[in-house]
């Protein structure tokens, strides 16, 4: 019958109980038969005995022997206990076998019903799978699409990229040449204003020359103030000789009348008083030069006698100075690509941690572990002033520009400013944490902290104005010659280039084989800003571009141990690196 067809479930029912009958009779089948042998075994014994037992209804043969009867009588009955025996343990053996029959007819029943409910259960879960099929193949459709879409945003990124690096490249080259240019007509500017001040002293030498070779007539005149210059007839070929009155002295010179001659000297003269003055106003050259990536150690030499903390090169590029665990500043004069020492700065009473020059390159003042800061003059390489208020080491010691101040900072949380003419603190900032490293602009002080933070601070009322978060403690600070951007190490290996406009991060530096050596590991700027320049832990020297953040040079083998310093010269020319081993290299591009 097919399925589905009417009375199919009377046939399903039937084969089921067909299968029931015939699974428990294979069971009890054995046992059935035993029961059954055993029936007819009892049977004929009884038959049997019937016919041997007088007294037994179904015996009719005669008697036996009365002794052969009873002896048969009790053999008889001790089989038929045996047998009853027998029968009553298969009996309750097949009232056991029904019982667990039962048992397992309910436990068939319970196995059946949780067997319908896994069925339905199975119908339901299989419907569930196929709708997770099917939500599986629309989100690997999905999926697709969106690999897709990545991939061509990914190839349009690369594209992008390269062109903003070629951009990038562009713009550094027009600023290369731009700068060029600038350093070109600076030069032609110079050549320009000079030519006509060595034309005019050719002039005045040869009009000397001329003079010195004419007659003078002298005589004591009425004593004056100031210069005048009456002219006169003199001699008698028509000379003409001229009086100079100056102080409690004057004389009468004969000299020829030129009003060139006069103009030479007075211009001659006006410009040097003109030099005079920038040289004071300024103190140094404000022309800055194109920096250049060095490529070799030109020249090493062992420094000091301990580890070498501090390094930094005079405003004028002829010398620089190194401090030192072994308590010494030294000086150094760069002398055709060498460094030669050329005086040792002593008073400090512990290891130095920081060094600056001022504007002008006649002060150097250098940090401490022994908690105070010191002043030198290098007029005479003597020790003027000894800073001393903080209650731990000054791990920064810096001039404050434009002005006779000093700010240092220390671990002891503060800041603190200096006023060199009254050899006194005038301002105390306590901050939240150990302060690593400082920088002075104009009337802003910015420092670095080992609570990754970046704070800067109103110099005139002391107040917190901005902070700039970074990722681990800072370990040093440097900002650049236009005082708008702010480099940073920290000792996360990264370095990061602060836009001091927006006080922002613009662009982290970061480099495969850099890693910071300790919390005082110093990176700078090159002098026309365009590249930063630090040491790693395992000796080597990473220069990078800091318009494009790529890796401009990694220059390793020169450094046994870890690089804690490094500076540039003005000039662009010089690169100085000290480490912990004591050693300073001096770098060029040559």
């Amino acid at each position: 019958m097919a399925v589905g067809a009417p009375g199919c479930w009377r046939a399903n029912i039937s084969w089921q109980l067909r299968e029931r009958d015939r699974n428990q009779k294979q069971r009890f089948q054995a046992i059935i038969i035993s029961y059954n042998q055993l029936l007819e075994k009892s049977d004929f014994l009884q038959h049997w005995w019937g016919k041997r037992n007088p007294y037994f209804p179904y015996v009719s043969s005669p008697s036996p022997e009365p002794e052969t009867r009873e002896s048969q009588q009790q053999r008889y009955r001790e089989e038929i206990s045996k047998l009853q025996l027998i029968n009553g343990e298969l009996a309750q053996e097949v009232f056991e076998l029904n019982k667990d029959d039962r048992r397992k007819e309910v436990e068939l029943q319970a196995t059946q019903n949780r067997l319908a409910e896994l069925l339905d259960r199975l119908g339901e879960l299989e419907a569930e799978r196929q709708e997770l099929r099917t939500r599986v193949a629309d989100l690997e459709q999905a999926n697709r699409t969106v690999k897709e879409e990545y991939d061509a945003l990914q190839l349009q990124h690369q594209e992008q990229w390269q062109q903003l690096r070629t951009r990038e490249l562009e713009t550094s080259e027009l600023i290369h040449n731009l700068l060029h240019l600038k350093a070109q007509e600076a030069q032609d500017l110079n050549n320009r204003i000079e030519k006509p001040l060595r034309a005019e002293q050719r002039s005045l030498q040869k009009d000397l020359a001329i003079a010195s070779s004419m007659p003078i007539s002298a005589k004591t005149e009425t004593v004056h103030q100031g210069l005048v210059v009456p002219p006169q007839e003199v001699g008698q070929k028509g000379d003409r000789s001229f009086k100079l009155r100056w102080g409690t002295r004057s004389g009468s010179f004969g000299l020829p009348d030129q009003p060139k001659f006069l103009q030479s000297f007075k211009g001659f003269f006006r410009m040097r008083s003109s030099a005079s003055c920038s040289e004071i106003d300024f103190g140094y050259s404000s022309v800055f030069y194109i920096s250049r990536v060095p490529v070799r150690v030109r020249h090493s030499v062992s420094a000091h006698d301990g580890e070498v903390n501090a390094v930094k090169f005079s405003p004028n590029s002829k010398f620089l100075a190194t401090g030192g665990s072994d308590t010494k500043v030294k000086l150094w004069d760069v002398v055709g690509g060498t460094l030669q020492n050329r005086k040792t700065l002593e008073g400090s009473n512990d290891g130095v941690t920081s060094i600056d020059f001022d504007s002008s390159g006649q002060q150097l003042l250098a940090g401490s572990y022994d908690n105070s800061a010191r002043l030198w003059s290098l007029r005479d390489c003597e020790l003027k002033h000894t800073l001393s208020g903080h209650s731990a080491k000054v791990t920064a010691a810096k001039f404050k520009f434009y002005f006779q101040e000093v700010v240092t900072g220390s671990h002891d949380r503060m800041i603190k400013t200096w006023d060199l003419n009254k050899l006194a603190c005038v301002k105390s900032l306590p901050v939240p944490s150990r302060c690593s490293d400082i920088v002075c602009s104009d009337y802003c002080i910015i420092s670095g902290h080992f609570d990754k933070k970046v704070r800067l601070w109103d110099s005139r009322s002391g107040s917190q104005t901005d902070v700039i978060a970074l990722q681990e403690k800072v370990t040093s600070l440097d900002i650049n010659q236009d005082r708008t951007q702010l480099l940073s190490c920290s000792r996360d290996d990264l370095l990061s280039v602060m836009d001091l406009r927006m006080n922002k991060v613009r662009k982290e530096l970061r480099s495969e084989g850099f890693k910071c050596g300790a919390d005082w590991t110093k990176a700078i700027f090159s002098p026309d800003g365009n590249y930063a320049v630090a040491g790693s832990s395992d000796g080597t020297l990473h220069v990078w571009d800091v318009l494009t953040g790529d890796v401009k040079a990694s220059l390793s083998g020169e450094h046994r141990s870890s690089i804690n310093a490094v500076s540039w010269s003005q000039s662009g020319e010089y690169l100085v690196s000290v480490d912990r081993g004591r050693v300073a290299n001096l770098w060029t591009d040559y």
